[in-house]
């Protein structure tokens, strides 16, 4: 079943699983889903070790990262999207 979307994102059915395992990311997006992993619950380093697995397991599959981002925190100050859109792309 071929969507705009699923076109979109190189998958072969438009189905997501948001997860916090790995192990399932993998095998949604090698089956031709969208793995999704939340990465809310990990420390940086964790975060990074979780991402190298998957990239060493998922081939050439495409994934996502769910992370949430708070719209103000303590000492934030100003808000300038266009400093943050600068700041994701590094």
């Amino acid at each position: 079943m071929q969507t705009d979307l699923a076109k979109k994102l190189g998958i072969e059915f438009p189905i997501f699983a948001f997860t916090h395992c790995r192990d399932v990311v993998v095998a949604v997006s090698k089956a031709g889903g969208f793995g999704v992993l939340g990465a809310v619950g990990f420390t940086p380093e964790q975060l990074e070790t979780e991402l190298d697995w998957i990239d060493e397991h998922i081939g050439d599959h495409p994934y996502g990262v769910d992370i949430v981002i708070p719209g103000k925190y303590e000492g934030m100050g100003a808000t300038d999207a266009d400093k943050l859109e600068e700041e994701l792309k590094a």
